[in-house]
């Protein structure tokens, strides 16, 4: 990992403008800003190749080819987990949180997804008992965006989604392999909760799956495996993510310093990234990108903040 943060801080280095002062917290620095805030890692500047490389996937289904150079110009904060049901509790009782009776869930009973109308983020589908330290999911993207709006004004600090970019930039964690942990879809199960040996032998499913075990049948604990080369847990796995992205089938055209392609009067569907815990192997990589409207709520959704570092802390 050192060695990953020192080449990461020559790309720093180049695309830092000369004589700016530039102390941030070191790459790996846990920060949270109050008891019930979600820890964020300080993840270092750099630059990457978004996307898949021609061939490596076999169909590109959502313009992850040709890749696209990207920088990432200057330190950010991200969620070291999805945020969790405890942490999204503290804001609901705060401000009276209502929320949408709906939610796309698993149905054990009929072996398919369903809107269940009697379902909301304090019951979604699975974990069928969730727990204070499970990802909250259920949650549509106005509502992550309200929580984060909420968590920045209680906390003065910056915090908001992450961009589709900087999502991958942070899910890659310094590799270009086609998985974080390399090349072949079966070494998973130490990092990635995602569609499994232990899944498939409690809903089995039509796609592809990894031949290793994760332990988790569904929704994990979040932080259960092993984190990335950033110190993040379940970029890949758990639940899809949303980012601030409006749902895009190219990368071509995108800002090239990582903000968020957005177009004028908002976005009707939104990226999601990462995988689930019943994702196919194909589908779970740093490069692949999903989206789904804005408003919909599903089980296997939930998403992580960013919190952009002050300039006070960047002296």
């Amino acid at each position: 990992m050192a060695r990953l943060f020192a080449t990461l801080a020559v790309c720093v280095a180049a695309a830092w403008p000369q004589g700016a002062a530039f102390a941030a917290p070191a790459p790996g620095t846990v920060i949270q800003d109050c008891s019930t805030c979600p820890p964020v890692v300080v993840i270092p500047a750099g630059t990457f190749l978004m996307g898949s490389p021609p061939g490596a996937i076999a169909q590109d289904e959502t313009g992850e080819s040709p890749q696209v150079p990207m920088t990432v110009p200057r330190p950010f904060a991200m969620g070291r987990t999805e945020v969790t049901n405890a942490q999204f509790s503290a804001y609901a009782d705060a401000v009276g949180f209502a929320p949408t009776i709906l939610c796309r869930v698993w149905s054990f009973e009929k072996g398919r997804y369903e809107d269940d109308p009697n379902r909301t983020w304090k019951t979604p589908g699975v974990p069928r008992n969730p727990q204070p330290n499970h990802p909250v999911s259920c949650v549509s993207w106005p509502e992550a965006k309200a929580y984060i709006a909420w968590l920045a004004k209680t906390t003065g600090k910056p915090y908001r989604l992450p961009t589709e970019a900087e999502w991958e930039y942070a899910a890659r964690a310094g590799t270009q392999t086609l998985y974080p942990w390399g090349d072949n879809p079966n070494g998973a199960c130490k990092t990635a909760n995602i569609y499994d040996l232990s899944t498939r032998a409690a809903i089995p499913l039509a796609w592809e799956h990894a031949m290793c075990e994760d332990g988790f049948a569904d929704v994990a604990p979040a932080g259960s495996l092993k984190p990335n080369a950033f110190g993040l847990y379940d970029m890949i796995g758990n639940l899809w993510e949303w980012a601030e992205d409006c749902a895009t089938k190219s990368h071509i055209g995108r800002p090239k310093d990582a903000r968020a392609w957005v177009w004028e009067g908002g976005c009707r569907r939104v990226i999601q990234r990462g995988g689930g815990w019943f994702t196919s192997t194909d589908r779970a990589r740093p490069g692949y990108h999903g989206d789904a409207t804005a408003t919909d709520h599903f089980d296997f959704g939930g998403f992580r903040v960013v919190r952009d570092l002050s300039a006070e802390e960047m002296r």
